[in-house]
């Protein structure tokens, strides 16, 4: 599904107007980014849980130069699937 398909969805769901499903996903998109972009949780109940985690910094080498690189620290992302939502699924593939 795109991110068009998804606000047409919701659209008709919600008997909103697409202008303000897609303000709204667009809000929710920078308050889950604001969230993540340090380490921790967030959790939405029915759909799982993201968790953000700080990697440490590294040096890397280079196996044929034998250069070495220092790698930054990064932000690693990892997604859960809520248990309820995972039994949809599962029910689905039986079917």
């Amino acid at each position: 599904m795109t991110h068009s398909e998804m606000i047409t969805v919701l659209s008709q769901r919600l008997r909103w107007p697409e202008e303000k499903v897609s303000e709204l996903l667009s809000v929710a998109t920078e308050v889950i980014g604001d969230q993540l972009s340090e380490p921790g949780t967030l959790s939405l109940p029915g759909l799982g849980n993201f968790t953000s985690r700080k990697s440490k910094e590294f040096i890397s080498l280079h196996p044929e130069t034998g250069e070495r690189y220092l790698i930054p620290p990064s932000i690693d992302l990892f997604f859960r699937v809520a248990p309820a939502l995972k039994k949809q699924f599962e029910e689905r593939e039986e079917e």
